[in-house]
């Protein structure tokens, strides 16, 4: 008969292990800001050393507290808290933040917290727990709890939390330099700070929330300029999604199409986020109980230099983390496949209002409607017309599969850079005295063709399986279109 055995993790092993998981520093500061704000904070303060003797990072804030207990159970992995369900506007998952975030960073976490007029601490000392190879954990006394990093700014508070982390290992080993390093993350986190929680940020009610960074007061980004007079705030689409247990919830997507580059002051260039993510931060913007979770990204959509003023808002609840994937770190988040159809429509809306924007009347007429150009020539104002590289060609979809994402905005910009400096007269000139080089010698047909093999090859690998159809999709695109020559010699090659 089977019998139950227990089987512990070992504590300093699997507490190691886990500092591994891929905390940024600044993620691992928002996230101890999540409990923060999940514990109806409205003044959160985060301060970085001032003196090179004393490296360390303290968070406090003004929420509610925890009692001795609370707090104890709060520092363990996998608190007991989240086993009882969470509030709507709880910003945790897995009771693992608080502790796996800072020990990312740090050796020793302390936390003290007050309530009821009552300050307690817990400290977790990687130090302690290698020695003990067990679960230990520091209960502070009263007088050891009066020593703690800014334990006095709770006094001004009814109830509050300090989370302090000090002994930065890692930071010393990569760099040498814990203060100098801590000092050079401080405009990181912030600038991340004030994009993450710029909702909760600029508001204009009591239910707003002040982050400071070393006193200085964060103001918060504004991705989509909501209030600028040319961004195109197009109509709000609310959608019906059932969790894991067949519960339904609303899930809003708002489109917003931003205003031309030239349209932009100073301030709202660095209202936006900066100007150098103008372009690059295009895509969806995943928000959980309004904490940003990703952005900028099409999660593998069609991505057209000609939206790059698209952004789209997408609001999920807590409810709904098992099925959009949200990770411990809530650093990434998957759209399932139903979801992403659903939302097809409106992104697809806000798609067509951009292309709109750059283009003007569009695109002009090709000589051949099933050809896949290279080039095409655009249709702008006046009569007058444009080159730009097909970036919905099969060969740059190609590109695109075999790239990062994030690297694609930056491989739309070196394009357009190509484009905008065509030598336009120097080409007319040579041409006129035909003393360009037209000749297809035989190297350019091998060439041709061991691109075409290249195509196939990652087709296959894909899971295509109608090879003849494929190479016959295949020279429907330029350059293949101008070698069909190579199409016969190509099946034949892969039926033989």
């Amino acid at each position: 008969m089977n019998k139950l055995r227990e089987n512990k993790p070992t504590a300093d092993v699997l507490m190691v292990s886990m500092r591994a998981m891929g905390y940024s520093f600044e993620s691992a500061v928002a996230d101890i800001i999540d409990n923060s704000i999940s514990a109806h904070a409205k003044d959160i303060s985060v301060r970085f050393p001032i003196d090179p003797s004393e490296c360390y990072i303290a968070i406090y804030d003004n929420g509610d507290g925890m009692t001795a207990e609370e707090l104890f159970d709060a520092m363990k992995y996998g608190s007991e808290s989240k086993r009882e369900g969470r509030t709507d506007d709880d910003l945790g998952r897995f009771g693992l933040g608080l502790k796996a975030a800072s020990l990312s960073q740090c050796r020793r976490l302390t936390v003290a917290s007050k309530k009821n007029g009552v300050v307690s601490a817990f400290i977790w000392d990687l130090d302690v727990v290698e020695q003990k190879r067990d679960w230990y954990v520091i209960e502070c006394s009263q007088e050891q709890t009066k020593n703690i990093r800014f334990i006095d700014c709770l006094e001004k508070y009814n109830s509050g939390t300090v989370v302090l982390w000090e002994n930065f290992d890692i930071i010393e080993k990569s760099t040498g330099n814990v203060f100098g390093t801590l000092s050079n993350y401080m405009t990181q986190t912030s600038d991340y700070l004030s994009l993450i929680f710029h909702r909760f940020l600029n508001r204009n009610d009591k239910s707003a929330v002040k982050i400071s960074v070393n006193n200085f007061q964060l103001r918060g980004i504004d991705p989509f300029l909501e209030n600028h007079n040319k961004t195109n705030i197009r109509r709000e689409i609310k959608i019906t999604i059932p969790d894991s247990e067949g519960n339904e919830h609303i899930v809003t997507v708002q489109p917003f199409i931003l205003p031309f580059q030239k349209d932009l002051s100073a301030e709202d260039k660095k209202r936006s986020g900066g100007i150098e993510n103008y372009r690059s931060r295009q895509g969806f913007y995943i928000y959980r109980n309004e904490r940003l979770i990703v952005w900028g990204t099409w999660f593998n959509r069609h991505r057209d230099e000609l939206t790059k003023y698209a952004r789209i808002r997408v609001d999920i609840p807590n409810s709904l983390d098992d099925i959009w994937g949200i990770d411990i770190k809530k650093q990434s988040a998957t759209i399932p496949l139903p979801i992403r159809k659903r939302l097809t429509k409106a992104v697809d809306e806000a798609m067509d209002i951009s292309v709109h924007k750059q283009t003007y009347r569009g695109r002009i007429a090709k000589v051949d409607e099933e050809r896949d150009y290279v080039w095409d020539r655009i249709s702008q104002r006046e009569g007058l017309f444009t080159y730009r590289i097909n970036r919905d060609s099969k060969v740059f979809d190609l590109i695109k599969e075999t790239i990062n994402e994030e690297a694609v905005p930056y491989l739309d910009m070196i394009l357009e850079e190509i484009e905008n400096n065509l030598p336009y007269q120097q080409i007319y000139i040579d041409k006129s005295h035909n003393i360009i080089d037209e000749e297809t010698t035989d190297e350019r047909i091998a060439d041709v063709e061991a691109k075409a093999e290249v195509m196939i090859k990652f087709a296959v690998s894909a899971g295509a399986t109608d090879i003849n159809g494929m190479i016959d999709r295949l020279f429907l695109s330029e350059p293949f279109s101008n070698f069909p020559e190579l199409k016969d010699k190509l099946k034949e090659n892969h039926n033989g």
